[in-house]
Parts: C-alpha cells; sequence; structure tokens
C-alpha cells in the first residue's frame, strides 16, 4: 500500500511539474505575442509620420490621463519627416508599460534643410481592448 501512495505521490509531483512548466511557458509566449504587437504598432505609428497619415498616427495616441489632448496636427504639413530610427523599447517599473527613444530626421519643407529630433515615447499595453498605445504627445519638430 505504502509503495501504490509513493507511486502516486511521484505521479502527482511529476503532474505538478509539468503543470507549472507548462504555466510559465505561456505566460512566457503571451508576453512575447504582447511584444510582437508593440513593434507592429510602433511601426505603424512611425510609418504614418513618415507618410503624413496623421489620422492614423492620432488613433495609435491615447492618453492614460483623459484630460490630456493632442495637439494639432496642422503644423505637420509644414514638414516631410524622412527616417526614423528607433533604440530598444525597454519596460518601465509600471507592468506593461515601455519606453523607446525614437530619433526623427525631418526636411523643413519652406526651407528644405535636414533636421533631427530625438523623441522619448511611453507605450502602455490596454488589455481591454488588447492593443498598445502612445501615452506621448507628437515630437516636438521645428517647423523653421
Amino acid at each position: 500500500m505504502c509503495r501504490v501512495i509513493g507511486l502516486e505521490m511521484k505521479n502527482l509531483n511529476w503532474l505538478l511539474l509539468v503543470t507549472v512548466l507548462f504555466a510559465s511557458g505561456c505566460a512566457h509566449l503571451t508576453t512575447e505575442k504582447k511584444l510582437e504587437k508593440l513593434q507592429a504598432t510602433q511601426k505603424l505609428y512611425w510609418k504614418s509620420l513618415r507618410w503624413k497619415s496623421y489620422e492614423s498616427a492620432a488613433s495609435i495616441v491615447r492618453f492614460r490621463n483623459p484630460a490630456r489632448k493632442l495637439a494639432d496636427f496642422a503644423n505637420l504639413s509644414r514638414i516631410t519627416v524622412t527616417n526614423y530610427e528607433a533604440g530598444a523599447s525597454l519596460p518601465t517599473a509600471e507592468e506593461d508599460v515601455y519606453k523607446t527613444y525614437v530619433q526623427f530626421s525631418y526636411v523643413q519643407n519652406a526651407t528644405g534643410r535636414l533636421l533631427q529630433v530625438r523623441h522619448e515615447e511611453i507605450w502602455w499595453y490596454d488589455a481591454d481592448t488588447n492593443a498598445w498605445y502612445l501615452d506621448s504627445d507628437m515630437p516636438n519638430f521645428k517647423m523653421n
């Protein structure tokens, strides 16, 4: 009888170990999928700025503080984004919040000057919509 109980306990321990490993693997997979979705959303935002699709870019901006308002896009027609280079997205102290530094290269349409601006972006994950949003203002492009 003791042998049978001993075998059942070993099987139970083995089953528990497999369950824990499987659950941690699923959690890792979920985090990996979230980060892939973050990268896709970031690229959409940056490309939207690059191709002057400002409504598309604005749809990705959602401030966590509802009192904040997005700046007017009217002045953006005075510049043309030519390139963007993004650093790594680094986790912050908050869960599902990442910080990314991006350097935009752009041309002032009136002067033809090529300029660059470094921009800090805060990205957050909304579990209700299963989507990433930008919680940062537009880059500080010099218009003239």
